[in-house]
């Protein structure tokens, strides 16, 4: 079977990366069955991950966003002690790029529980709010959602069509193969000269988004270029500073431009190589580490997310996790695999050895940062 890349057409060569494995591990932390197999494309610099046959069951079962509360929300970083959530960061990195007084007719595409939008209208309580989603799975949420806001499920309304100033799209374009049916769709909605606004994920700055199975995309910043442009899209901005392991992307619609005016240069071929050894590696890293320790010596792993998720199925005695630490609130006091999330500050006196599920990229400073763990005799295993 040919693979063919989904941002520019081209056929793959051999892929860079098979794992090996009959289970692949997902955002949602749920391993499903196949076996996680990643391409290059050398054409237009784009990474991708073979789709599996179970995926559709996976979004439809199991792919929920915080779906407990209305405020449930994902840590993003804590500065000086304060935790900052990810939907008040991603409010404020918009509200700073596009001038929504200008601009107020704004639709949240694949909303889930439209938790960005919610502070973008406490910041500029004058924009007109559309929420859109492929499923009713939040539905009670879009209820509470403070009015005036305007809604649908599965297909979006017919009067928006030709008329949205600016799309939003946070994290969805990475899981969807057919990137160009979408890209028309969204086209369909924006008024001519309006904007498509959306966040992906940079593999290149957390290397952790290679591994997961239902992130078929895996952009560069030639790929996006690439994929806006042939679209009819101007005025592209891509932004890989302004959120943490992200793209934050604009781009303008320009409804008269009919071909592709720019030639892609790949340039991160070196490094998607460089990350496929990474992840090729690092199971018998923490096979090694874990048989230096004492036969049953309890551990704690850092981090309940992927890489915390990741280090827990590659070990020979997963029973001797006694807890995962975090301090997003809202995974506090909720269990991982079965064994409890803790604080920092909360770890067992008898627990000497941390397994640190982090980014590589900043696990280090991170863990440097974690007040709880500083001033303890303890043993700290990193990715790196």
């Amino acid at each position: 079977m040919a693979r063919i890349c989904n941002v520019c057409g081209t056929e793959f060569g051999p892929p860079v990366f098979q794992s090996g494995e009959r289970f692949s591990l997902t955002t949602m932390n749920k391993l499903i069955e196949g076996e996680t197999i990643v391409s290059y494309c050398a054409t237009c610099d784009h990474t991708q991950t073979d789709e599996l046959p179970n995926l559709q069951e996976f979004y439809a079962t199991e792919y929920e966003i915080n779906l407990e509360t209305a405020d449930d929300d994902q840590l993003y970083d804590v500065v000086d002690g304060v935790e900052i959530y990810r939907s008040d960061h991603q409010a404020d990195v918009l509200v700073s790029k596009i001038d929504l007084q200008q601009f107020p007719n704004v639709l949240d595409y694949g909303c889930a529980k439209a938790a960005t939008l919610r502070k973008i209208r406490e910041r500029v309580p004058g924009i007109k709010a559309h929420l859109f989603d492929v499923t009713e799975k939040y539905t009670d949420f879009w209820d509470d959602f403070p009015q005036p806001s305007d809604w649908a499920a599965h297909t979006p309304k017919a009067e928006w069509m030709g008329q949205i100033d600016v799309l939003l799209s946070f994290y969805a374009l990475e899981h969807i193969p057919h990137l160009h049916a979408i890209l028309d769709d969204v086209k369909g909605l924006l008024r001519d000269g309006g904007y498509f606004y959306f966040l992906v994920p940079n593999m290149f700055a957390n290397t952790a988004d290679f591994i997961v199975a239902d992130h078929v995309n895996h952009f560069s910043r030639t790929s996006l270029e690439t994929l806006l442009d042939r679209a009819g899209f101007d005025d592209i901005d891509i932004d890989e500073t302004a959120h943490a392991a992200a793209f934050v992307v604009k781009a303008r619609l320009d409804k008269s431009k009919a071909t592709a005016t720019l030639s892609p240069a790949p340039v991160r071929g070196k490094d998607v190589v460089a990350i496929a050894d990474f992840w090729g590696g690092i199971k018998a890293r923490i096979a090694g580490f874990e048989s230096s320790l004492p036969a049953g010596a309890p551990v704690a792993i850092y981090g309940a997310g992927i890489y915390g998720n990741f280090i827990y199925s590659c070990l020979k005695s997963p029973e001797n996790v006694a807890c995962f630490l975090d301090q997003n609130k809202f995974l506090i006091g909720s269990e991982v695999k079965g064994a409890p999330v803790l604080h920092p500050n909360d770890l067992p006196d008898g627990v000497q050895t941390v397994l640190v599920g982090l980014n590589p990229k900043i696990a280090r400073r991170a863990i440097g940062d974690v007040a709880g763990l500083t001033g303890r005799d303890l043993t700290l295993f990193f990715l790196d």
